[in-house]
């Protein structure tokens, strides 16, 4: 199987780059949308379901966004200036780096797109799907991990840690130094990694897009999500820690909230599906064929 590494620009000029793994014919495709810091080759999923995937003639791209890595961004001190990665990034640009990839897939040939998302991703998806340029070119949609990344984070931080982190992002925002790292003694993205100050405000203020976009912490009126209008499908391990609420009120959440959603849990699968990627593959392989 032959694995060309590709590369789009976003209008707003930044380089991205990801694999494509072929199938024989060019008629369908799966985008591939990975989490918080995460890049387009390290989830074993992604070789697993392209694999078993194949035979149906449905292509996989996994892409890298303007979220992906994080530790290089250590090297930099408290100046965070770089275009892109997970510790700068600003949320509602996703819908540009979406629209590069699918922009570049129809370009190839390819008719129909199926949108998946991990973790963030699947945030970032379902957003996507309400706000993107080629949303309309999308004939299904596939949630792995699905998350509440938002949630999470005000579960993560107690009050007073989130109104320290506020003041000081605030306060750097006023001086003009949006682009500096929080400096308090925690990983200010839910202790996962850095964040600047733009970054921080972007994602975790009040009334913030990412608040808006999948909140599966209220347990109802998933707006966004209710208004994807092709089949969903949605996969969760039992091991998930990023749904906030309980997983199988989260689960049903999903079902009720969208009549064209089918929704699996994998047992004993942890949130990158370690050691399950095949029973994953093979739920996406159906889910594809019926659809």
């Amino acid at each position: 199987m032959r694995n060309p590494f590709v590369h789009v620009v976003t209008t707003d000029k930044l380089d991205l780059y990801g694999v494509l793994i072929n199938a024989p014919k060019k008629d369908t495709i799966i985008i591939n949308i990975h989490g918080t810091a995460d890049n387009f080759y390290d989830n074993d999923f992604i070789w697993q379901i392209a694999e078993t995937v194949r035979p149906l003639n449905v292509s996989v791209l996994s892409v890298n966004n303007r979220g992906s890595y994080n530790l290089e961004f250590y090297d930099y001190g408290l100046d965070a200036r770089r275009n892109s990665g997970a510790s700068v990034e600003i949320f509602e640009k996703c819908i540009l780096d979406i629209d590069a990839w699918i922009k570049f897939a129809l370009a190839l040939g390819y008719k129909k797109i199926i949108l998946e998302g991990h973790s963030l991703g699947t945030e970032k998806v379902v957003y996507y799907m309400n706000k993107g340029r080629y949303k309309d070119k999308v004939k299904a949609v596939i949630l792995l991990g699905f998350s509440d990344s938002y949630g999470y984070h005000f579960q993560y931080f107690d009050k007073k840690r989130r109104g320290v982190l506020f003041d000081e992002a605030k306060l750097l925002l006023k001086n003009n130094k949006g682009e500096q790292f929080l400096t308090k003694p925690w990983l200010s993205h839910a202790g996962v990694l850095p964040q600047s100050a733009e970054s921080y405000i972007n994602f975790f203020s009040d009334e913030s897009e990412l608040s808006k976009t999948f909140p599966i912490r209220k347990g109802g009126d998933l707006t966004m999500y209710k208004k994807i209008k092709v089949p969903v499908l949605g996969v969760i391990g039992d091991q998930e820690e990023y749904t906030v609420i309980p997983i199988q009120k989260a689960i049903t959440l999903l079902r009720v909230e969208n009549e064209m959603a089918k929704i699996y849990q994998i047992k004993s699968s942890d949130h990158n599906f370690s050691g399950k990627e095949k029973k994953l593959a093979g739920i996406i392989k159906e889910f594809i064929k019926n659809h």
